[in-house]
């Protein structure tokens, strides 16, 4: 995928939150290798899903820093990834912060898979499930 000219690598998965499966069609996240959980979603898909509705206790939110330094609390609940194509099925937890707008895979979500990240030819792909 590109943005601000700059191509990044991205996976397609089907999101299932306590509100079930609400769309039917693959949400495209960036692979961020820098990012250590395992899906950030933007703060409206979040909310959409109803993520919002089945929260881990606060207490237990993780924090995420900035780069500049700051400190700010993740908003945290269990989610169900799908990666339709190729059969794979992940429990884990999606994140999400005040102003959120990215999805993000994190590496949480990627040590799960055999992912190739080709930097030369610009490709990210699946070797294998597991």
């Amino acid at each position: 995928m590109k943005s601000n000219g700059s191509k990044f690598p991205i996976l397609g998965l089907l999101i299932k939150g306590p509100l079930g499966t609400i769309e039917l069609k693959e949400e495209v996240a960036r692979i961020d290798t820098g990012y250590d959980g395992f899906l950030l979603l933007s703060e409206k898909k979040y909310k959409s899903m109803g993520f919002h509705l089945s929260e881990i206790p606060r207490r237990y939110w993780p924090e995420g820093e900035t780069l500049t330094g700051e400190i700010f609390r993740l908003r945290r609940a269990l989610a169900i990834v799908q990666i339709p194509k190729l059969g794979i099925r992940l429990e884990g937890y999606v994140d999400t912060f005040r102003g959120n707008p990215e999805n993000l895979v994190g590496l949480d979500l990627i040590k799960s898979l055999k992912l190739l990240l080709n930097g030369p030819e610009q490709l990210a792909c699946i070797v294998s499930s597991r």
